[in-house]
């Protein structure tokens, strides 16, 4: 049996884990990320935290960080939760102390790997994770490997245009009017419900509760919202034409209220060919951290 290490690394908390190559965890462990602390920080503290696993049968260590990840120099590129990172020779410098080859990437193409290598994906070719949470991030899987594209931007989709008369909220890194993480992420949702309905539907989560007791506004955001998702994926698979959408994030936790719509949306968006396309939800528990752990699983193949 083959074991890798994979590390969840976030600005408030880093969960390190050993897993076997089914997927299955057999042990890890959970601390403070230190993320507002710079690199050294960081890294002085999952070095101390992999000292509590044996690695002498692990075979590579994964590390999904908040943000897109250069995939040719094995350095991240933007990482806005944890300052400072840009370019920090993280993968060398843990290479060094442990003797373990160690791979980087984003946490949404971490969590895509592991749905397409073991969960929802798992037996198609072509499989494009979309992350529908507080943001929205996205991931194209093929053949078991992650498509990272130019300085690892590729599948960074939270700046699609899928609305450009949309009203243009604040949310967080938005830079296009009508981006579908400005209309359609768990954020605008909260942001969206605020103006319209009030302080009764400030969250996504308060959002979705009123449109299941029937609030008409509440159901006509949620449907406007998978319309919105549903355009920016038409668009994705105008593009790659994956086999399956696979779908994670708290949204999906909601899903009974708008996946069926958005499979509407979405078939009448596309050509006749593609409409039989599925669109899943993703199905692992841990899929950040057992996708880090899969990095190296699909570099060593």
């Amino acid at each position: 049996m083959n074991y890798y290490v994979g590390i969840d690394l976030g600005g408030t908390n880093v969960r390190v884990a050993k897993v076997d190559e089914n997927g299955t965890i057999v042990q890890d462990v959970i601390a403070p990320s230190r993320g507002k602390e710079g690199p050294e920080a960081i890294e002085e503290n999952i070095l101390e935290l992999l000292k509590q696993f044996d690695l002498t049968d692990v075979k590579s260590i994964g590390l999904a960080i908040p943000g897109p990840v250069d995939g040719e120099k094995n350095v991240i590129t933007l990482a806005t939760n944890i300052p400072g990172c840009e370019g920090y020779p993280f993968a060398d410098n843990m290479e060094k102390v442990t003797g373990i080859p160690v791979y980087l990437d984003n946490d949404a193409n971490a969590a895509g790997l592991a749905e397409a290598l073991l969960g929802s994906g798992k037996g198609y070719s072509v499989v494009y994770y979309l992350t529908h949470s507080t943001g929205i991030g996205g991931a194209l899987i093929i053949d078991g490997k992650v498509i990272s594209g130019h300085r690892g931007y590729a599948g960074e989709v939270a700046n699609v245009i899928v609305d450009p008369d949309a009203k243009q909220y604040p949310v967080y890194r938005q830079l296009n009017r009508g981006g579908v993480e400005a209309v359609a992420s768990g954020t605008a949702l909260g942001l969206i419900g605020n103006e319209l309905i009030g302080e009764e539907a400030n969250s996504a989560r308060k959002v979705f509760i009123l449109a299941s007791e029937g609030n008409e506004t509440a159901m006509a955001i949620v449907d406007r919202m998978a319309k919105n998702l549903a355009t920016c994926m038409s668009a994705i698979a105008a593009i790659c034409a994956p086999d399956c959408f696979v779908i994670g994030g708290g949204c999906t936790h909601s899903s009974v209220l708008y996946f069926d719509k958005l499979k509407n949306y979405y078939r009448s968006m596309v050509h006749e060919g593609m409409q039989d396309v599925p669109i899943l939800k993703a199905s692992l528990e841990e899929p950040g951290m057992i996708g880090a752990a899969m990095l190296g699983r699909s570099h060593l193949g």
